[in-house]
């Protein structure tokens, strides 16, 4: 996907999701990290969950994109065993011909670090206590390079399974 053509905007709940997201989808889809446009609530300044920013400024955000027809737009929200996947269609379900990406770790993205370090990953489980000092770049990368070349491993979290599935749509 040409940089100088499209614009990436990336909500999610922290700094967490955008580096590794932004990381990922800079070596995936070749985007200039220029056109890259981040929302997400940042600690310290905002209150509240990191998920109810999101499911906040999704319905803007989408109207922001129908704008820019060259646009894509990702939406990160951890899980968190409370279905915001579901919440956030209720609120807009994309068409599948639209560029907007739903990708949802089922319990935390950490799950998706545990498993990239090559341990196995229970969905309903946290694993954020073991990275909170972690470069979410780092795993994006090892994601990339290690393990999705040779495409998703069967023991791969059902989650990074749909979200892989997610950007298979934007290559086609």
């Amino acid at each position: 996907m040409s940089s100088n053509k499209s614009q990436l905007i990336i909500l999610c709940e922290d700094t967490t999701h955008f580096h590794f997201a932004r990381k990922y989808l800079d070596q995936i889809l070749e985007f200039d990290s220029r056109n890259i446009r981040i929302k997400h609530n940042p600690k310290g300044i905002s209150t509240g969950s990191g998920a109810e920013f999101v499911k906040k400024n999704y319905e803007l955000e989408v109207k922001e994109f129908r704008k820019r027809p060259s646009c894509v737009l990702v939406v990160i929200i951890d899980d968190d065993t409370k279905n915001h996947l579901d919440t956030l269609r209720k609120i807009y379900s994309p068409a599948p011909t639209e560029k907007i990406l739903l990708i949802s770790p089922a319990r935390n993205i950490e799950s998706w670090f545990h498993y990239v370090e090559g341990n196995a990953v229970d969905e309903k489980e946290t694993y954020k206590h073991l990275y909170q000092e972690s470069k979410p770049a780092r795993f994006a990368k090892k994601l990339k390079e290690e393990i999705c070349l040779n495409g998703l491993p069967q023991n791969a979290p059902s989650s990074l399974r749909h979200a892989c599935n997610e950007l298979d749509r934007l290559k086609n």
